[in-house]
């Protein structure tokens, strides 16, 4: 970092359990402020890869803060659990809580890190639970732990969900809109909340409340992107300019302009997953979540009616050579998970298309048969072609050049990174999502008419 970080009350001894996007994430940002982190992580491939101080995902600013907390000697890795908690005051469990097919997510690998963290303890310990899990998680660790600790071993198992963006992480970690703490008893609440600078904006609460801040706090930003793609919807059958509406509604500061982007759906490890996760805990209680759930709709209906326009545009899709521009979730990540572009490719398959794709950064194993070198290649000979993920590199493509590779014009930008005058000058047709493509003032102005007239006569 060029800027010198703000200190926290002292340093400490940290554990963190799972070197992924939030796991390695906190463990080099940890040891950027001065504590010393040792990280477990059990997949061999990626333990090798950071033992030689490479980092395993692409993360902007992560490859220097590892290199820096390795050469400083304040950032390790093990395999080992039993030698990394010994001696540590706090241990983050930073594991996935995958979704089931119910919804409900799995807390499998949670229950089995705290098990061995517990066991693993010599001393008093505070478990930190980073990944996001429904409310009363923790007490259910406190339970395990408990069980598996040995004799005259406290622990105590607190909340510290992450608020972190992938692609931006590093900055969020060190720049957060809030910290929040969830402990049960005070000790245990100063002890996390003192690995922080003071300076930081702190939210300490209980443990159920602060479960449930990380779950209601990605619902709403779903729900922010539906709504918005609901809305864009609505202006495609009225003629009206999706990207001008939500701008004049996200000017209202009650409201906002962020996460008010229509396009693709919501993708990635934590909206689908948190909001499912949502209405699987409110479904437990026999709670109703009928707004969550409108949210999970219709991001699968705005994924879904890319597709339906290419079949209106071109007809039936088998035989169509179709290129797909941008496969992680949203620019700026590695990450393909829950991708809407990635269903995008795959419902084309399913309709007999021929499909390339190109991204700058995302190489999914899947789908690497598919994959180009480069945007032109894989728009080569393509009878329509879909930019599903907003890369920059992709709004600096040469519409003339893609325009004479490609076999037909069409070309569906969902993200709306291209210039449709220059696209247009080259011959393209773009399609942006809530726009209308066809003249619908004659339907627009029936029911006003209608409506008016039975005023009028009544």
């Amino acid at each position: 970092m060029h800027t010198p970080l703000p200190a926290p009350e002292r340093a400490t001894d940290i554990c963190v359990v799972g070197a992924g996007y939030v796991g390695l994430t906190a463990a080099a940002c940890f040891a950027a402020l001065g504590h010393r982190v040792r990280c477990v992580e059990h997949d061999e491939r990626r333990l090798s890869q950071l033992l030689r101080g490479e980092t395993p995902i692409y993360e902007p600013g992560l490859d220097v803060l590892l290199h820096d907390g390795m050469q400083a000697g304040r950032l390790s890795f093990t395999s080992m659990i039993e030698d990394a908690v010994p001696g540590a005051e706090v241990a983050f469990l930073c594991v996935g809580t995958p979704p089931r097919a119910d919804g409900h997510p799995d807390l499998r690998q949670l229950a089995a890190a705290a098990g061995e963290v517990a066991a693993a303890a010599t001393g008093d310990l505070v478990v930190a639970v980073k990944s996001t899990v429904p409310p009363g998680t923790c007490e259910a660790m406190q339970l395990l732990s408990d069980d598996a600790a040995g004799p005259g071993v406290r622990i105590s198992v607190a909340s510290n969900p992450e608020f972190l963006r992938e692609s931006q992480a590093v900055g969020d970690f060190f720049h957060p809109d809030r910290v929040v703490v969830g402990a049960d008893d005070e000790a245990t609440g100063s002890t996390l909340a003192s690995l922080y600078p003071s300076e930081w904006p702190m939210l300490r609460c209980d443990r159920r409340s602060s479960e449930l801040i990380k779950y209601a706090s990605n619902t709403f930003l779903a729900l922010k992107i539906s709504f918005a793609n609901e809305i864009a919807g609505l202006c495609e059958h009225v003629g009206a300019e999706a990207v001008s509406v939500l701008a004049g509604v996200g000017m209202d500061q009650r409201i906002g302009s962020s996460f008010l982007a229509h396009g693709p759906g919501f993708g990635g490890s934590c909206l689908t997953k948190d909001v499912s996760g949502l209405v699987a805990t409110a479904d437990a209680l026999g709670c109703t979540t009928p707004v969550a759930r409108a949210a999970l709709d219709v991001n699968a209906w705005a994924r879904g009616r890319v597709v339906d326009k290419l079949t209106t545009l071109l007809g039936p899709l088998a035989g169509k050579r179709i290129a797909v521009l941008g496969l992680a979730f949203k620019p700026g990540t590695d990450d393909v998970r829950d991708s809407p572009a990635v269903t995008i490719v795959e419902r084309l398959l399913a309709e007999g298309a021929e499909v390339s794709t190109f991204d700058p950064v995302a190489k999914p194993e899947p789908l690497r048969h598919l994959q180009q070198p480069d945007a032109y290649r894989a728009a080569s000979g393509a009878d329509a072609l879909v930019i599903a993920t907003a890369w920059p590199e992709l709004a600096l493509l040469d519409p003339a050049r893609l325009g004479a590779a490609m076999s037909g014009c069409v070309v569906m930008d969902t993200v709306g990174v291209l210039d449709p005058g220059a696209a247009a000058i080259a011959g393209l047709e773009v399609i942006l999502p809530g726009r209308s493509t066809v003249d619908t003032f004659h339907p627009v102005m029936v029911p006003p008419l209608e409506w008016a007239l039975d005023a009028a006569l009544a």
